[in-house]
């Protein structure tokens, strides 16, 4: 297929086929609420456009884009480029924790340089933003909801003069520090789109349902963008209808005959915790064709669980696609899986790659593969971070990959953006690489990824991943909260040590828990650590509402990092 924009690939689905179905929005009771074809959504885009010209907001201008889940928001990022803008969506400031947020939003608009905040009218409303001073200097567009569908003729958008121009801008989540805006391109995004097409099968008649926030880049690109060209019919749930009854995803995926799903780790440990021998006995999950798991490592106690519990379902286990992405990569890396894979863990930490023959115990690290890279042109190597010479076979280091969907760089951020975008190994090679930022090795061609670079808890010169941790954490007691623990490192004490602390957030699944539970779960959780890893806690913190994650449920573990530093300092005892 030849290259082009996505307005164009939309002109063309406009073109054959104006009255498809492409989204309906489904309402917190499961049922569908909201619905809209190729021609409906090509108007109410259309009147977005206008509002931005009137505004004189044109090419190469730069919108946020402050949405609640909705298809309201489709119809913005379509618009936006529709008159040449740089859309940035972003996760909507929410009015409970309305001081972080807003702080975070005002770096976005800060560092995009945006002209304005395109939004509509239900968000308005919740926050009533009037003269309040916090909110970012730059006026808020809202479309006139009053004014009849537009008529529009989508081959006369905008169409960008270089396809190596920017598409939008990906702030990253802030999983390991200050979010930047990473400038996927119209080629980037192209390639993508192409891959996602091929990889996963999708066709016409594909069926998504996804509950991922609008903003992230899974949903964004894997469950929103992909259907503007026609690949697949999509049903979209709120976020926060997910998180208040999990089922919701199923019983739409059942209903409507799902084909592909996709969502984090941590949603399929829901799935089995939060519902019902009697909810699952409901379902026919026998239409799903792809059962993705991205946004982070996909943990094999995890999905066995899943599988074990979902056996009366129909859902088939060779569904079952890990996946590794990060937005630098415009979405996705790899995606696939050989199976199980078990490590032997004192080598691991050492930093090579020992399998285990028969069946692993707590002495071994078990991963899925992330997949094969399947993108043409695309390469990926494994580089020590620290001589940028290319690793063996059996070493596991860095991340590094080269290909068509490689982001262009961070916005504004020359220095960084040479640094983690062109990056070149030090044996002389051409090629220049993207530093992920994530270690992992290749077995067989296939990519397993271990953990985060700059989550690696280095304690007496052996690494240990902080997922592993986290593990036995959660196996240690039966009030431990599954989706809410974090292990980290910090400092060594000013004694003169020069090894580093451990430090365990767990949270408690007993609200307002006894001092007499606090410490039963703090000593089980020191027990399962040293039994298993050799490693003792230098403090386990318990307590309700402790882990901080991200708005798609990514453990934010530098942000815990800097929470228990900053409250211990201040003479907290218990975070």
């Amino acid at each position: 297929m030849s290259e082009r924009s996505l307005v164009e690939s939309f002109a063309d689905l406009y073109e054959r086929d104006p009255f498809r179905e492409l989204f309906v929005f489904v309402g917190e009771d499961g049922n569908d609420a909201e619905k809209v074809n190729t021609r409906e959504l090509a108007g109410r885009a259309e009147q977005v456009r206008e509002l931005l010209e009137r505004e004189r907001i044109g090419p190469g201008d730069r919108v946020v884009l402050v949405h609640l889940p909705s298809l309201d928001f489709i119809a913005a990022f379509l618009g936006s480029l529709a008159v040449g803008a740089i859309p940035v969506p972003v996760s909507p400031p929410n009015p409970f924790r309305l001081e972080h947020d807003l702080r975070l939003l005002s770096a976005i608009v800060d560092n995009s340089g945006a002209r304005a905040m395109l939004t509509h009218r239900p968000y308005l409303e919740m926050v009533k933003v009037g003269n309040d001073a916090r909110w970012p200097a730059v006026p808020w567009l809202c479309p006139d909801e009053t004014v009849g569908e537009s008529a529009c003729a989508p081959e006369l958008w905008h169409v960008p003069a270089e396809l190596d121009d920017p598409a939008f801008l990906q702030y990253t989540s802030g999983t390991t520090g200050a979010p930047k805006g990473v400038v996927v391109t119209h080629r980037n995004l192209h390639h993508e789109l192409e891959a996602l097409r091929l990889d996963l099968g999708l066709n016409p008649d594909s069926v998504g349902v996804c509950w991922v926030p609008h903003f992230h880049d899974l949903g964004l690109i894997s469950f929103i963008l992909s259907v503007l060209l026609g690949n697949v019919h999509t049903y979209l749930i709120s976020p926060l209808s997910f998180l208040k009854r999990p089922a919701i995803w199923f019983d739409v995926v059942s209903r409507t005959r799902g084909t592909h799903v996709s969502a984090p780790n941590f949603a399929y440990d829901l799935m089995v915790r939060k519902t019902t021998p009697e909810q699952r006995a409901g379902w026919d999950l026998s239409s799903l064709r792809v059962l993705g798991s991205g946004g982070e490592i996909a943990r094999p106690d995890t999905m066995e669980r899943f599988f074990a519990e979902y056996q009366g379902t129909g859902v088939r286990e060779d569904a079952f696609r890990p996946g590794y992405g990060l937005a630098e990569h415009t979405l996705i890396v790899s995606m696939g899986t050989s199976g199980r894979l078990a490590l032997d863990r004192a080598e691991l930490e050492r930093g090579r790659v020992v399998p285990v023959d028969g069946e692993p115990d707590s002495r071994a690290a078990v991963f899925y593969g992330s997949g094969w890279v399947t993108k043409p042109s695309a390469e990926v190597r494994i580089v020590d971070p620290d001589t940028l010479m290319p690793c063996a076979r059996d070493r596991v280091g860095e991340i590094w990959i080269d290909s068509l969907t490689k982001a262009r760089g961070y916005w504004g951020l020359e220095s960084q953006s040479e640094a983690t975008f062109e990056a070149r190994t030090a044996d002389g090679g051409p090629g220049r690489y993207l530093r992920t930022g994530d270690i992992g090795f290749l077995r067989h061609g296939e990519l397993f990824v271990t953990g985060r670079l700059k989550d690696l808890i280095i304690l007496y010169g052996h690494n240990y991943a902080p997922e592993d941790i986290e593990s036995s954490v959660r196996a240690s007691h039966r009030s431990v909260r599954k989706g809410g623990v974090a292990a980290f490192s910090i400092p060594p004490a000013d004694d003169g040590s020069t090894v580093e602390r451990l430090i365990v957030f767990a949270e408690c699944a007993v609200a307002d828990p006894a001092d007499e539970l606090v410490q039963e779960i703090g000593r089980a959780v020191r027990r399962q650590v040293h039994a298993d890893h050799g490693l003792v806690c230098d403090d386990v913190v318990v307590a309700t509402d402790l882990v901080l994650k991200t708005s798609s449920g990514k453990l934010r573990r530098g942000a815990c990092r800097e929470r228990y530093l900053r409250e211990k300092v201040a003479g907290v005892s218990n975070v």
